[in-house]
């Protein structure tokens, strides 16, 4: 699996989500599992968050906030941290831990009573359109096209090596913020457009509840041939701590992933529960299981059946074997791996959506 161009690597892992998962996938046990074939499907979801134009809007998203009047969601120090791919159950905690801090921030808006006019964004630059002028920051322009309740952001390319923005800066979109905030929650509308196409189009919503708050991602992503469908969700609260629901799917593959990671706490101590299930016409495969401080395991089953169990000692990759002591074949492992990887880049996917929306959605106290 790949992750955020804005490090070393691509996300995997956004206008209709798919919600409800039972029309995808629909293959059933009865299809044999094909760990090739697998294969080549989470490479089709990978594909549809590493085009180029995506690669720009992860590394030009972090600037956004700060133009707006607001602070980054992450320092520009971080960014690296916090867009690396978990591959560990030391590093999943890590991930749940700040994507709960992430929650808490964006929805304690709404536990202290904002409006909709303190939700939105600064009179004096909505409507505007900004240029990354002096190669380090945003400023307003006069160009137009900015929707009148939003901003537009211009986009660059970005070099392949450095990850840095491709001097002399060449221009290859824009990304649409529209303030979409009612009178009891904060959302945002993100559209991401590149020539005459549309590679990312969702919504971010942050409400708050009794205990904690939640929010959620619903929309897609594309590369211009596969179209990813996300319906991302995250709740937090004192009691039952961090739940993130995570569901994608590419209708051109008929494949689904439906997952459900929860957190029992906020802090490295953490037991992350996991429950993942990737089903289309290469079979479906599960796992479900945890991990602790010190590691923990997943059971995986194929159609089903129990096929492999999957162990971490707490950090470095997972080991993977096969039931009963059974071999398992290169293409086996390497089709189990990268379903595994999903969990981590879920983290990344939610963090890369929230990325461009923190003014919108957490400002400051009138």
């Amino acid at each position: 699996m790949r992750v955020l161009q804005c490090t070393t690597r691509s996300v995997t892992l956004l206008a209709a989500a798919c919600v409800a998962l039972g029309g995808c996938g629909d293959s059933g046990p009865s299809v044999p599992f094909n760990p090739t074939g697998t294969s080549e499907d989470v490479q089709a979801v990978n594909s549809a968050f590493s085009s180029p134009v995506f690669g720009s809007f992860s590394t030009f998203s972090v600037h956004f906030d700060a133009a707006l009047g607001g602070a980054p969601m992450v320092s520009t120090a971080a960014q690296t941290f916090n867009f690396r791919r978990a591959t560990s159950g030391g590093e999943l905690r890590a991930a749940a831990v700040r994507n709960a801090q992430r929650v808490a921030a964006l929805t304690q808006a709404a536990h202290g009573g904002f409006s909709a006019s303190a939700a939105a964004i600064p009179a004096e630059v909505a409507g505007k359109t900004f240029e990354f002028v002096d190669g380090i920051s945003y400023s307003p322009t006069a160009r137009t096209g900015a929707p009148a309740n939003g901003v537009r952001f211009i986009i660059y390319a970005v070099n392949p090596v450095t990850l840095e923005p491709a001097l002399p800066l060449n221009e290859v979109g824009y990304v649409e913020l529209t303030d979409l905030s009612g009178s009891s929650t904060q959302a945002a509308r993100v559209l991401v457009v590149s020539g005459d196409a549309t590679y990312l189009d969702y919504t971010v919503t942050a409400t708050a509840t009794a205990a904690g708050g939640r929010v959620t991602v619903v929309g897609y992503v594309t590369d211009g041939e596969h179209r990813a469908n996300v319906n991302l969700r995250s709740t937090i609260s004192e009691s039952a701590g961090l739940t993130l629901v995570y569901s994608l799917d590419v209708p051109q593959r008929d494949v689904s992933i439906d997952l459900t990671m929860t957190s029992s706490g906020f802090d490295q101590t953490a037991v992350i529960g996991i429950n993942l299930s990737m089903s289309g016409p290469n079979g479906v495969v599960s796992m479900a299981g945890q991990f602790s401080e010190t590691g923990g395991t997943l059971t995986v089953r194929v159609n089903g059946d129990e096929f492999a169990t999957l162990t971490s000692s707490g950090a470095g990759e997972p080991v993977i074997t096969g039931a009963d002591g059974q071999p398992l074949s290169e293409e086996d492992v390497t089709a189990l791996r990268n379903i595994f990887d999903i969990t981590g880049e879920a983290f990344v996917s939610f963090d890369a959506m929230l990325m461009p929306v923190g003014v919108f959605l957490a400002p400051e106290a009138p």
